[in-house]
């Protein structure tokens, strides 16, 4: 079986969500060589660790992240179909990693799909228009989420059968088994103070002012941090202003930029991990935080529930007062924040990257 990865993702993503699904796909099907890969990965940024043995033949030039892939992009695509045009034959599937398919595909065509975000919350129409050509030219769709189809199908007009779902997993580094120090509601004497956790960006559908003020306006400050890990660098001026009138310092606002092990600490010893996000395509950062025993408490949004199911406290994210009673549910009462840990774990345990290789490989074998 040959597979040609059309690796656009690698351009846009030094590390990502996306960028991270890909990875993992070839790392096991180059592991178990059950798959002959050819990856394109053209004028890339990422920064994972891609091995030669993997791949049959592997193409690309690494380019400075302050550089915008906007303007390189036309030279992209003419490289792109270059390097498939010399490999492609009828037995050669094509996977498309974002949305871009060769204008002549000799062999069968797989879209990757994620989300429907820029469709609900006014993206660029560029992005639709390439959304809408790969989902025609594609044999078959991969969507991450059962509800991520729900909106394909609806927002597309497309078959349901023509997409199958394959979750992704979550890093192994995130499965640990043993918390670095108890969590606590109360504050101990000569130790760090608690904190809840907010992993990712922090735009407008994300919801990120939700918790924000929500903190603000329970006055949780005063016993707890709130760790903001990855995202921007900076608060915006009216959150800075929001903050800096509540206490005057804002030094219970903590920005953490750091990789897995580190991120794997955060969540290990968090009070609480909390999404307010209006929309999710699936939510790593939920199951690595499941995955870390760390309480989840999470929006009833998109594929939200689907992916936590019972291993979270579920809130409305338009509903501030939901959200500040999920909170004190939590803090207030330790056997909750056992229950959510407990279930959480187990609940991670589902998601694998060699379950998502698995189904992928099964979308392949349809298709020869």
């Amino acid at each position: 079986m040959k597979v040609f990865f059309d690796g656009k993702i690698f351009s846009l993503q030094s590390y990502g969500g996306v960028s991270r699904i890909f990875f993992e796909l070839m790392r096991l099907f180059g592991q178990t060589q059950r798959v002959e890969q050819i990856l394109y990965k053209g004028a890339y940024i990422d920064k994972y660790p891609f091995k030669k043995e993997w791949f049959k033949k592997c193409y690309g030039l690494k380019r400075p992240v302050t550089r915008g892939y906007r303007f390189i992009k036309t030279f992209d695509d003419i490289g792109m179909e270059l390097t498939y045009s010399l490999n492609a034959d009828c037995g050669l599937i094509y996977h498309s990693t974002y949305y871009r398919v060769s204008r002549c595909p000799q062999g069968p065509v797989v879209v990757h799909a994620y989300d429907m975000i820029h469709e609900l919350f006014g993206g660029g129409s560029s992005t639709k228009e390439s959304k809408k050509k790969a989902f025609d030219m594609a044999d078959l769709i991969i969507s991450i989420s059962e509800s991520t189809k729900e909106d394909i199908c609806k927002l597309y007009q497309i078959d349901p059968q023509k997409i199958i779902v394959a979750y992704p997993g979550v890093s192994s580094v995130f499965h640990t088994q043993n918390v670095a120090k108890p969590r606590n509601s109360t504050l101990e004497k000569n130790s760090e103070r608690p904190y809840m956790l907010y992993v990712g960006a922090r735009g407008w559908y994300k919801n990120f002012d939700l918790l924000l003020n929500t903190f603000i306006r329970k006055k949780y400050y005063k016993n707890f941090d709130l760790v903001l890990a990855g995202g921007g660098k900076k608060l915006s001026d009216q959150q800075q202003e929001a903050v800096s009138k509540c206490d005057g310092t804002g030094s219970w606002i903590k920005q953490k930029f750091c990789a897995d092990v580190e991120l794997t600490e955060l969540y290990s010893n968090a009070i609480a991990f909390i999404c307010t996000s209006r929309y999710e395509g699936f939510g790593i950062p939920l199951i690595e935080a499941m995955a870390c025993a760390c309480p989840v408490i999470a929006s009833n949004a998109s594929s939200i529930p689907e992916i936590v199911s019972d291993a979270a406290l579920l809130f409305n994210p338009e509903d501030p007062e939901d959200l500040g009673r999920k909170i004190d549910m939590l803090i207030n009462d330790r056997s909750v924040s056992i229950g959510l840990s407990e279930r959480g774990k187990l609940r991670a345990e589902r998601f694998t990257w060699e379950a998502m290789a698995d189904a992928v490989y099964k979308v392949y074998s349809m298709l020869i």
